[in-house]
């Protein structure tokens, strides 16, 4: 194996090069390993003026607000397949989710992760959420979410922005928290993150949080936003998250390559983190619907190329995604791939980060 890994290194290496001077992004960082060991088998990265840090857009779906969910249905205050209506932490404090439109309260756990819920993909919350030039503090975003309720339910299942951002209301009303803080309480939980590997901490963090100086040397371009009408270092790409002050469930999370990989792997070591896997491993089974429980199911022509079809994880819009093979794959059992790159710099829409993601993922799971 040492063999065939150190020619996937320089594949690697070389894709990076190659796709950089193409100009689809600036930045990127790559990666692969087994789960239940502390270092990545094979890791590259193209960063030529050492920032590290990568939006890591809709993954935030993925890494804050699913585990958000499964801890309070693990502990009993919500029932991932009962409306949340009939959530017992819900039933014995109404008032605390009064400002919740009544909607969305026949919608289940369930329903919102795997985005069955019949809610509309996308809504513009960030006219309504933000007042000159400044992001406000949620006014105006209860109005919008319950416009969207109100609609006509979709009949299929839709990938649905608006779905997370109910869960988020309802995930912090629950906690009485900020789903930043919420997200911190976790990674310093033992419950969800196992200290069995060294690491000084759990990295990946909301951009507002990380200290401003480390933000402006590490974090990385994502390109231009017509709406702020400036380039985008350090703050999240989506404008609805923006909007509402960078701290969202369905986007806004930043971290390092080195960083995701100390998250997943203390993810993977702890007992809410294995059950969390192993419910969505349990999802791909006949699964017809793309999404498993908050995650995606890698089967697209592209993620089959790490897994077969089989992996769990999440993309990002900013060109982000990761990728894990379930516990009972046949071939490499709880395997990741990384890839973060800034891809939106090279526009809003770049189709050749199918290309690229399939190359990577390709040789990632040569060499693991």
């Amino acid at each position: 194996m040492p063999g065939v890994r150190a020619e996937a290194q320089k594949a690697l290496n070389a894709a990076l090069a190659s796709w950089s001077q193409k100009g689809l992004f600036t930045h990127a960082f790559v990666a692969a390993g087994d789960l239940a060991a502390p270092k990545s088998l094979i890791t590259e990265s193209f960063l030529p003026d050492g920032r590290d840090l990568f939006d890591l857009a809709s993954m935030t779906k993925a890494l804050v607000t699913t585990p958000a969910v499964f801890n309070l249905s693990m502990d009993g205050k919500w029932l991932m397949e009962r409306p949340l209506g009939e959530a017992p932490l819900i039933v014995s404090d109404p008032q605390r989710f009064a400002h919740i439109p009544r909607e969305l309260f026949s919608l289940t756990p369930r329903m919102l992760l795997r985005h069955e819920a019949g809610l509309p993909a996308w809504r513009n919350f960030y006219v309504e959420c933000h007042h000159n030039n400044a992001p406000a503090t949620r006014r105006g975003f209860f109005e919008v979410l319950a416009a969207a309720a109100r609609q006509p339910k979709l009949a299929k299942p839709a990938y649905s922005d608006v779905g997370f951002l109910a869960l988020g209301a309802f995930l912090e009303a629950s906690y009485q928290s900020d789903i930043a803080s919420i997200f911190n309480g976790l990674c310093n939980d033992a419950k969800w993150f196992s200290t069995a590997f060294s690491q000084p901490s759990i990295g990946p963090a909301f951009a507002p949080d990380f200290d401003s100086t480390e933000r402006d040397r590490r974090a990385i371009s994502t390109g231009p936003c017509p709406v702020r009408q400036r380039n985008l270092i350090g703050e999240v790409y989506d404008e609805n998250a923006w909007a509402l002050g960078g701290r969202c469930a369905h986007a806004g999370l930043f971290s390092s390559g080195a960083e995701l990989i100390a998250f997943l792997t203390g993810l993977a070591q702890s007992p809410r983190g294995q059950a969390l896997l192993a419910a969505q491993a349990a999802e791909i089974a006949g699964n017809e619907n793309e999404s498993l429980l908050g995650w995606r199911q890698g089967g697209d022509p592209v993620a089959r190329a790490f897994g077969g079809g089989k992996s769990m994880g999440h993309l990002g819009f900013t060109g982000t995604a990761f990728w894990i093979t379930p516990a009972d794959h046949p071939e490499k059992p709880l395997h990741y791939a990384i890839i973060l790159t800034n891809r939106t710099i090279s526009g809003r829409i770049n189709p050749a980060i199918k290309d690229f993601r399939r190359q990577i993922l390709e040789i990632l799971w040569s060499a693991v």
